[in-house]
């Protein structure tokens, strides 16, 4: 699978820019991208234009990744008003990415662009769809291997160590409390590079990769995970 983690789109060079970044989006159309969380840059022209031209419509997709927001809700409300989850046939492993975006984005963009929305926590927002996605109830979904993609991360990177930045606070810290069906994390926004392991909530024997790679295409991060053919629990990883 092929995810991004936001900011596709939006503060752009100029060869995009000039052109609504329809060049960016035909890009990553060819590269064959399965979902991205959406970060702050994409509602830089406001909720309609991501919606209805950077999306389309539903027969006429434009972007034709799974965009997604756990946490981008109508205003006044927690009805999420992008896809919270994607599910994808991986062989015979079903595999969920689920996006959120910085709770920061309020005030990031242009507050007319966003009206009609509010920004929850995304750490909560993940924490409720991976526990809809494990519960053993199909009707709300479900996935032997669950990604979450976070358009929010660590401070630093290079330099610094997962503790270090944990012990900052903020929304990178409360990525530690993410539900521990959650088997790998993606990272954006903070335009750092890391690759580190994250121990998973409960269970002193088990980490997981959280990973970040840089800015403006600077890497391209790569997960691999070991799957048990009977139980599809992830049984070892490898990030870089």
């Amino acid at each position: 699978l092929l995810v991004g983690a936001g900011d596709l789109i939006g503060a752009s060079e100029f060869a995009s820019a000039v052109q609504n970044d329809q060049p960016t989006i035909d890009m990553f159309n060819a590269l064959g991208l399965d979902a991205s969380a959406v970060g702050n840059h994409e509602f830089d022209k406001g909720w309609a234009d991501l919606r209805d031209r950077v999306i389309g419509p539903a027969g006429s997709r434009n972007a034709q990744w799974d965009y997604l927001g756990a946490n981008v809700y109508a205003k006044g409300t927690h009805d999420p008003v992008l896809p919270e989850y994607a599910t994808y046939d991986v062989g015979d492993v079903k595999v969920a990415v689920i996006g959120a975006v910085t709770e920061e984005t309020r005030s990031l963009v242009s507050p007319g662009g966003i009206s009609d929305l509010d920004f929850g926590d995304p750490v909560d927002a993940v924490n409720r769809v991976a526990g809809e996605l494990s519960d053993g109830n199909a009707a709300n979904g479900e996935a032997d291997v669950i990604m979450a993609s976070f358009h929010a991360g660590a401070t630093q990177g290079v330099g610094s160590s997962y503790a270090t930045e944990v012990a900052k606070g903020g929304e990178f810290a409360k990525m530690a409390s993410l539900d521990p069906q959650v088997d790998v994390i993606f990272n954006g926004h903070t335009h750092q590079a890391y690759t580190w392991d994250a121990p998973v909530p409960g269970d002193p024997t088990r980490t997981r990769p959280i990973i970040q790679t840089g800015q403006y295409g600077d890497n391209v991060g790569q997960v691999q995970l070991t799957i048990d053919p009977v139980t599809k629990a992830v049984t070892a990883y490898s990030a870089r």
